[in-house]
C-alpha cells in the first residue's frame, strides 16, 4: 500500500494509484510489449489536464530510469493530489508515469533490451562515438560472474588517476551505442516508450502550444535528499535565466558548468520536447534527487549489470544486487521521502506560480 507521503510499494502499486488519482484528469493507458516479473502486463499511463487548447503546457515525466520511478511516482501523485485544480486558464499539463515500466517493475535502471532510455532520444542511430567509454569497457561491463570480492575499487584507481576525475566521468556516462550489455548503452533504434512519449506531445490539441516547461523527474546525483535542476543550456542563455528566475539559483545547474553532478549525455529526454515544439519558448530541466555519491552508485550499477548479463554465483545474488539498486535509488528511509515530497512541493509550487506568472 502507498505510505502516507505517496511512495509506492511496487510498479503495480504506483501504476493502480496514478490511474485512480487521474481518473478525472483524462487518464489513458500505453501497453508495451514487455512484461513484469511474473508475466503481467506492463504499461505507460498518461493524464492530461487544463485548457483542451492551451497556449502553454507542462509536462511531468517520470521512471524513465525503472528504478527511480519509485520518487517519481510519488511527486507525479502529490501533483494530482495537491496541485491539479489551480491551473490558468490557457495552460495544460501532461503527466507521463513510468516511461520505462520494465525497469520499474524488475527494479532495473534500463528497459528490457537494456537500454538507457535517457541516452535514446536521438534525431538520428547510431548515436556518437565515444571511444574513451570503449577504452573503459572491459572494467564498466567484465564479461564473467561477480568473483566474491568486488574488484571496482581497485580497478578504479588507476583510472581515475590516469584520465581524471572530470574525463571519466564524461566518458563513462555521456551515453555508448558499441555495447548492447554495458552501462550506459543508449541503442540502435528509437526505443517504443520514446515513441509512445513522442506520440503524446504530438497530440492534435498541442498545435498552438507557445511555451513548453519540461520537468522530468530522477533521483540519485546530488546531495542525499537535496534537490537540484540540471539543463543542457550554459548559464548565459534565456532558458538558464528562466529557470534559475524560476525556481532559484541555488537549484538551477548547468551541464556547462563545474559541479559535482557535470557531464554532457547524448540523447537525453527533454531532447524529444524541443523537437515536438520547434517554435515554442521550451524550458526543460531533469530534476534529480540526491541519493548516495557518484561513486557508490556506479558500484551498485556496475554489480546489478553484471549479475544481470554473467549470471551469478550464488544463488542470491540477483535479489541482492537489485535490492540494493533499489535502495540506492529509492532509499527506504522515512527521512529521505519526506524531504522528497517536501522538495517536489516546493518544486511545484514554483512551476505553478511560472505558469501563472506567463
Amino acid at each position: 500500500m502507498l505510505t502516507d507521503n505517496f511512495f509506492p510499494s511496487d510498479y503495480f502499486t504506483a501504476r493502480n494509484a496514478f490511474r485512480v488519482r487521474a481518473t478525472a484528469a483524462g487518464q489513458s493507458t500505453h501497453p508495451i510489449a514487455a512484461t513484469g516479473p511474473n508475466g503481467e502486463a506492463l504499461s505507460i499511463d498518461s493524464a492530461y489536464l487544463g485548457s483542451p487548447a492551451p497556449r502553454q503546457l507542462a509536462v511531468i515525466t517520470s521512471g524513465i530510469h525503472g528504478v527511480e520511478g519509485y520518487a517519481g511516482s510519488a511527486l507525479q501523485q502529490l501533483w494530482l493530489a495537491e496541485f491539479a485544480g489551480e491551473l490558468p486558464a490557457d495552460t495544460g499539463v501532461l503527466l507521463v508515469h513510468a516511461l520505462n515500466p520494465y525497469g520499474f517493475a524488475h527494479d532495473r535502471r534500463t528497459n528490457e533490451h537494456n537500454v538507457d532510455l535517457n541516452r535514446n532520444a536521438l534525431a538520428t542511430f547510431p548515436g556518437p562515438a565515444n571511444p574513451g567509454y570503449r577504452s573503459l569497457n572491459s572494467w564498466l561491463n567484465p564479461p564473467s560472474p561477480a568473483p566474491r570480492l568486488d574488484d571496482f575499487v581497485w580497478r578504479a584507481l588507476p583510472l581515475l588517476l590516469h584520465h581524471g576525475r572530470a574525463a571519466l566521468t564524461q566518458a563513462i556516462a555521456a551515453g555508448q551505442y558499441e555495447f548492447p550489455q554495458g552501462l550506459f548503452y543508449g541503442g540502435r533504434e528509437r526505443e517504443p516508450s520514446l515513441a509512445i512519449f513522442a506520440g503524446l506531445l504530438a497530440a492534435p490539441r498541442f498545435a498552438g502550444v507557445q511555451r513548453v516547461v519540461h520537468l522530468d523527474l530522477h533521483t540519485g546525483l546530488g546531495r542525499y535528499g537535496q534537490y537540484q535542476l540540471l539543463l543542457e543550456e550554459p548559464p548565459a542563455t534565456h532558458e538558464f535565466e528562466q529557470l534559475t528566475r524560476g525556481f532559484g539559483a541555488q537549484a538551477v545547474k548547468s551541464d556547462h558548468t563545474a559541479h559535482a553532478t557535470h557531464y554532457s549525455a547524448h540523447g537525453i529526454l527533454p531532447t524529444l520536447t524541443r523537437h515536438a515544439f520547434p517554435n515554442a519558448r521550451t524550458l526543460a530541466a531533469t530534476l534529480e534527487f540526491g541519493t548516495l555519491g557518484p561513486t557508490t552508485l556506479l558500484r551498485i550499477l556496475r554489480a546489478e549489470n553484471r549479475v544481470h548479463h554473467n549470471g551469478a554465483r550464488r544463488s542470491d545474488d540477483v535479489t541482492r544486487t537489485r535490492a540494493a539498486l533499489r535502495e540506492a535509488l529509492a532509499p527506504g528511509d522515512p527521512a529521505w521521502r519526506a524531504v522528497v515530497v517536501a522538495g517536489g512541493r516546493r518544486i511545484f509550487a514554483q512551476l505553478r506560480l511560472m505558469l501563472s506568472a506567463a
